[in-house]
Parts: structure tokens; C-alpha cells; sequence
């Protein structure tokens, strides 16, 4: 099995090993978008919803491609895969993550930025790194949650954190907006939206011991 990561340059940016499998593969699996990347028609099957690895296992001793986004080790697919397989069963090409991209285009440290997946995972994540010019970098579902995101900043006391939406990282269609989280008005439908944040405005949780009562959900 070969896992390969892709970008939004499509087969372009893919290394002649990673065109190479692809071009052997009997069968390869990705989401729709992946395999519309790589020009994969009548080989290709796209994920199920929900995710089930049993499906790709099925055609293992068979050359097999895995597509994923970026870099499949980074809160992709490759690490849901490889733990179902043995040393030696894949091989894995990957590409920038979406991280990498981000930090590129904004030109930040990424040994300094607070990298997180937001996209099946609830805000609240975020309070334990909300301190006064932190940069992080999440992944989220959509533009729709990029949208809640921003409410839920401001109603937090973040509303005046600097708020970067980017969509379509590393190909024509990229596009990267700056915006206050109080004034996001919602300006990308694009279903693949990272959000980056450099955060302003509330104090964050304290490192020493206690921890106010406000920052729990309970009953009195």
C-alpha cells in the first residue's frame, strides 16, 4: 500500500515515485476531491462516511493507493491506516501540511505557532492556548465553521484577535483573507478553510493551580 499525500496543484506536485504508484494501483481510494485531483477515474473509490479502514485492508497484497490531504501523518488518515498494518506493509509519500502552507504564506515560525484540529473536535480546545499574542493555526470543518468560530471568540472576549481565513492552500484557487473575529462576516463558502489566529483581547487561564469557576460548564 502507498500512502500519498496531494495538494491543490493536483498531480504537479506529486514526486515521480508518488506518480509512479499511482499509475500501478489497482484500486485508489481518496475522497472525491483527491481523486479529482489526480485525474483518477474508473480505479478510484471514495471514502465512505463515516471513515472505515476495513474497506481499504480488503485489498491488501494488491497495489493500492491511499490519497489524503497533505501530510496523511498530520490529523490524517495515514496514522488510522498504518496502526491496522504491519512494519513493511506501506510505503508513504507525503506533501506540506496544511500547517506548513499556512506558516509559509504568513510568514510565521511554525515551532512557535499551536497547531490544531478543529474540525471534528469543539472550541473549547482552544481556551487552554488563548493567551495574549498567540499564534495558532486550526483546521476546521468549513466556511460555516470558520463563521462559528469567530462567534465563539467574541463571546469568549477574543473579539479582537486577528483572524486569517485561507482556502485551497498551494493552488489556483487560493485565496487568503485578514479580518478582526468580531468582524468576520462569513467570506468564504469553500468547504476546506483553515483558520489562523493571532490572538488579543481576554486574559487566558492562568498555568498556576485554581481555575475560576466561569470557564466550566456546571451547576451551580
Amino acid at each position: 500500500m502507498t500512502i500519498i499525500g496531494i495538494g491543490e496543484d493536483g498531480l504537479a506536485g506529486l514526486s515521480e515515485a508518488s506518480r509512479k504508484a499511482l499509475g500501478e494501483a489497482e484500486t485508489v481510494f481518496g475522497g472525491e476531491r483527491h481523486l479529482a485531483l489526480a485525474g483518477i477515474t474508473d480505479r478510484g473509490r471514495a471514502w465512505p462516511v463515516p471513515f472505515d479502514a476495513e474497506i481499504v485492508l480488503e485489498c491488501r497484497g494488491r497495489p493500492t493507493v491511499v490519497l489524503a490531504s497533505g501530510d496523511p501523518f498530520w490529523h490524517g488518515v495515514g496514522g488510522s491506516l498504518v496502526g491496522k498494518l504491519q512494519v513493511g506493509e506501506w510505503i508513504a509519500h507525503s506533501a506540506p501540511s496544511t500547517f506548513s502552507l499556512a506558516a509559509a504564506r504568513l510568514g510565521w515560525r511554525l515551532e512557535n505557532v499551536i497547531c490544531l484540529g478543529l474540525h471534528a473536535a469543539p472550541f473549547e480546545r482552544l481556551l487552554p492556548h488563548l493567551v495574549r499574542d498567540a499564534r495558532i493555526i486550526c483546521l476546521v470543518r468549513d466556511g460555516s465553521a470558520a463563521s462559528d468560530l469567530a462567534r465563539w471568540l467574541t463571546d469568549h472576549g477574543w473579539g479582537s484577535s486577528a483572524m486569517w481565513t485561507l482556502s485551497a492552500l498551494g493552488g489556483p484557487r487560493e485565496s487568503i483573507t485578514q479580518h478582526r473575529a468580531d468582524g468576520y462576516a462569513g467570506d468564504s463558502s469553500d468547504s476546506l478553510v483553515t483558520v489562523a489566529l493571532e490572538a488579543a483581547g481576554a486574559q487566558g487561564i492562568a498555568r498556576s493551580s485554581g481555575l475560576p469557576d466561569t470557564l466550566f460548564a456546571h451547576d451551580g
